[in-house]
């Protein structure tokens, strides 16, 4: 069976060492230097593969991460390549070829996804097939291997395959651009703060189409060959193919880079389009990190605000006043940042943002009942012990933990939710910022 063509055992951490040593050490222990005049010589503790072993499960789910810098002249080519890779490898060198092979496979399912982490953005290549216990064909593992083998390191990009997948990427761009409520987040984002990693759009920039090339994306390949992959599997596999997939793991840390959005003067833009509904979208800025103490509350201030199932935003903007057909609020995580986003009549754009900001003064003076936090918690409680049922949930938990460099249990996480205050969430509802506010408008009539 073919390996992969060159090791990335430590190459992640060869890039990034300067970084490393200038900016941040994030590996607590687990990194040791040794300088001299002529080089760098550095040790690492070696990382076993993430591997969560359990029954429950008639499928095993696979995950390799790969962490590359999230940059604004990269991330269409990134989301070009992603196109390629999905198209054909070079044994299954067409779509139909590829279906066919996973079919044979009994069904064995492969999808792609890039997800932004602060100045990060993971490349992730997700494998789903049959538990190999359950399956008589004494092959079948070694076609699951073929096709991890294929899907992940041989990947054909060529140019007729290039300009399908710019074709592909440009008409969801363009779509997107056609969804009023998609422009309002992506130009709230944008406006935030131009130079931060929150104004660059993960799914790519139609403006980078019109110059990208064959050479860019090969260029981004290879770096995605050359980083770190972190490998995840929950289900229950054999040793031979548990010890196959361990030998591309790179068996390092993880690594988080990420920039708080800081505190800036408030943004304010509309957008006029030919839609029936306007879409208003505003980021603040929190100040709080994802590894902070504060975190818990932040995530319960969110809730109450707009994302639980019981919330201000809902009950006073939606059920008081009818004003919107459906308000929300969503955490950034890696950003420190939260989206508030509605849809409403023109007209009565003033009031909602006026309102919004009434539940803002809310939160930071503990003014709304008990039983929203007491939703809140439960809503929390209840995701976590949700999560344990379900294994990307659980591979992207693992994921989480490893990018923090920490060791908490489901037991634990809920513990510490249980244990904010009101004067918890009135904290950091006091470190808020409001950043930005784009708003998409209907025009208006014209007499």
């Amino acid at each position: 069976m073919e390996r992969m063509p060159n090791s990335c055992k430590f190459s992640f951490l060869c890039k990034r060492i300067d970084r490393i040593c200038t900016c941040r050490l994030e590996f607590n222990s687990s990194l040791f230097f040794y300088f001299d005049v002529k080089s760098l010589i550095y040790f690492q503790e070696v990382f076993s593969m993430n591997y969560i072993q359990t029954q429950k499960f008639s499928d095993v789910y696979v995950s390799c991460k790969t962490m590359l810098p999230f940059k604004r002249n990269t991330i269409s080519a990134l989301n070009v390549l992603v196109y390629m890779m999905k198209a054909k490898t070079e044994k299954m060198d067409s779509k139909q070829k590829l279906a066919s092979t996973l079919n044979l496979a009994y069904g064995t399912k492969v999808s792609y996804g890039l997800t932004s982490y602060g100045d990060l953005v993971t490349l992730d290549v997700r494998f789903q097939f049959v538990r190999p216990d359950w399956i008589e064909d004494t092959s079948y593992v070694n076609k699951i291997k073929e096709i991890m083998n294929q899907v992940l390191f041989h990947s054909v990009l060529d140019e007729e395959n290039f300009k399908e997948s710019v074709y592909l990427l440009k008409n969801r761009l363009l779509a997107q651009m056609d969804d009023p409520a998609n422009m309002s987040c992506m130009y709230a984002f944008q406006m935030a703060h131009d130079l931060h990693s929150i104004s660059i759009p993960v799914q790519g920039d139609l403006k980078d189409l019109e110059t990208l090339t064959l050479k860019d994306v090969k260029s981004v390949y290879e770096l995605y060959m050359d980083m770190a992959k972190h490998f995840y599997i929950c289900g229950n596999i054999t040793q031979d193919l548990y010890e196959y997939i361990d030998s591309f793991d790179s068996h390092c840390a993880c690594i988080s880079e990420r920039t708080l959005l800081p505190r800036v003067e408030t943004s304010y833009k509309t957008f006029e389009k030919d839609i029936s509904q306007t879409c208003i979208s505003q980021v603040y800025s929190t100040g709080v990190d994802i590894s902070s103490d504060d975190y818990e509350a932040q995530c319960l201030l969110s809730s109450i605000l707009g994302q639980s199932q019981k919330n201000l935003l809902f009950d006073e903007i939606r059920e008081k006043n009818s004003l919107c057909y459906s308000i929300s609020s969503s955490l950034i995580r890696f950003d420190g940042a939260l989206l508030i986003h509605t849809g409403v009549n023109r007209k009565d754009v003033n009031k909602v943002l006026n309102l919004i900001e009434t539940q803002m003064d809310r939160l930071l003076n503990m003014d709304y009942d008990d039983h929203y936090l007491e939703i809140a918690k439960m809503d929390f409680k209840n995701r976590i012990i949700s999560g344990l049922d379900h294994p990307l949930s659980l591979i992207a938990q693992a994921f989480l933990d490893d990018l923090l460099h920490r060791d908490i249990t489901p037991e634990q996480r809920i513990e510490r939710i249980m244990q904010v205050t009101k004067e918890d969430i009135s904290r950091v509802a006091l470190q808020m910022n409001l950043a930005s506010v784009a708003i998409v408008a209907e025009k208006e009539n014209e007499l």
